[in-house]
């Protein structure tokens, strides 16, 4: 008697996977597995650290904040970035002088940040940053 060999597939989306793998036991099972991340979970180089890093600068300088509190967050943003460059960076200072800066903005005021809409232009390189240091990106906004 022969026997029909059968077919089998799982598909998942929707979701998010990071890491994981899938598996079924049977027989004549054939498993393909594709691990894929999305641009925002790409593994970044120092360079694009510093890049972003560099970005959150631009908004910084051209943000409503005072004179004095824009300079402050500069310091900080600068000392983040003098940090990924270094040859063994210190990811955990790194952060630290990222929320540094983060926290000048809530410092601010919410009528200045609100006016320009900093905190909505700082989340999505906060996302790009945060797994790069191992962190998530509320971290990051000090939230």
């Amino acid at each position: 008697m022969l026997e029909e060999k059968s077919s089998q597939s799982m598909s998942f989306s929707g979701g998010q996977f990071s890491g994981v793998q899938f598996g079924q036991a049977g027989r004549d099972l054939a498993q393909i597995q594709h691990n894929s991340q999305d641009d925002a979970e790409k593994q970044l180089t120092p360079d694009d650290v510093v890049e972003l890093i560099g970005q959150i600068e631009t908004l910084f300088w051209n943000s409503g904040l005072p004179g004095t509190q824009k300079e402050k967050a500069i310091k900080h943003l600068e000392t983040a970035k003098e940090e990924v460059k270094a040859i063994e960076p210190d990811k955990d200072f790194a952060v630290k002088s990222l929320e540094r800066a983060t926290k000048v903005l809530k410092d601010a005021g919410d009528t200045v940040v609100a006016s320009q809409g900093l905190w909505q232009k700082l989340e999505p390189i906060a996302k790009q940053l945060a797994p790069w240091f191992g962190i998530a990106a509320k971290t990051l906004l000090g939230l």
